[in-house]
């Protein structure tokens, strides 16, 4: 049996040892998602033959047990099967199945190759993750990119931005001393989004992400994290922040902007990237969650790629 242990601040070097390597770019992989939503997931770690699992003990059910694909060396087929076939025995010897949640295609393949007709697939698009070309969401001013014409509008908007707010605006990166302006902006909000839309659904999704904000925000330099705060005329109006998730690419998790202030969340968007993604190709924008509006936007600045997701379950 596989020896899970909860998660703690004391394992996050031990897991991205194994998730910037073997993650896929894909922000489900981030020891900062798995913290930060602890409450949701309670995921669980393990260590054994070089390869490191997750379960995802608070989606367990009676009948099913929920792990995420295990992390390790693919090359070696053999090494590769028996990793699965642990994942499939540890929820045997709890008298359950075995459900794998949010794989990627390449995992999604492994699995049912490895093990053909025991598990069905089922892919879907609300948890599909949006991958896009740092250099096509940061392109400097004097600086003309023949792939970034099709983001002309929202250059346009970053312009008008800082026209509007010439000589009142300032960016700078997160610093100890912004954290409890952040909670206080993040809470206002909230109460202001809450205030100016009755969906139920929304408001569960909302008030899980500001449970989760919060959780970063209490710990953001033990994470590793790094964003960007903006202020017009001394007041704090937006800010955004993300984490490393592999050696290429950035997790952009988390950006607001005031309702009321023109071109602000492409501004945010823009000014991350400037400041904290110099040394990666790519920014995960992660998924829509099938928000209408979330999905428009993302589809917008038209990302390099998706990272289709999936649930495979045993049969």
């Amino acid at each position: 049996m596989l020896d899970f242990h909860p998660i703690s601040l004391d394992v996050k070097e031990l897991v991205e040892s194994y998730t910037f390597k073997y993650g896929e770019g894909s922000c489900q992989h981030s020891f900062v998602s798995s913290w930060t939503l602890r409450h949701k997931y309670g995921d669980e770690f393990c260590e054994h033959e070089g390869f490191l699992y997750t379960l995802r003990s608070k989606l367990c059910t009676e009948g099913e047990r929920i792990y995420l694909f295990p992390h390790g060396e693919r090359s070696d087929s053999a090494a590769l099967t028996r990793a699965v076939q642990n994942v499939i025995d540890d929820a045997h010897e709890h008298n359950c199945r075995v459900k794998f949640q949010t794989l990627t295609q390449s995992a999604k393949d492994i699995i049912t190759s490895l093990f053909p007709g025991r598990f069905t697939a089922e892919y879907s698009r609300d948890w599909s993750e949006y991958i896009y070309r740092t250099e096509n969401m940061y392109i400097p001013e004097n600086m003309i990119s023949p792939s970034a014409h099709h983001l002309m509008r929202k250059r346009r908007s970053i312009r008008t931005f800082r026209k509007d707010y010439d000589g009142r605006f300032t960016v700078t990166r997160i610093s100890p001393e912004h954290i409890g302006m952040i909670k206080e902006f993040q809470e206002e909000w909230l109460d202001e989004k809450l205030m100016n839309d009755d969906n139920p659904i929304l408001e569960r999704q909302l008030e899980e992400e500001n449970f989760s904000v919060q959780r970063a925000l209490d710990d953001f330099f033990a994470l590793g994290l790094s964003g960007i705060v903006v202020f017009i005329d001394g007041e704090l109006k937006g800010y955004a922040y993300g984490s490393k998730l592999s050696g290429e690419c950035y997790d952009g998790a988390v950006g607001k902007g005031a309702r009321f202030i023109p071109n602000i969340s492409p501004f945010l968007k823009h000014e991350l990237v400037r400041l904290c993604c110099e040394e990666f190709r790519y920014i995960n924008l992660e998924e829509d969650l099938g928000v209408k509006g979330l999905r428009e936007m993302k589809t917008e600045y038209m990302p390099e790629y998706m990272i289709e997701k999936y649930t495979v379950t045993e049969i």
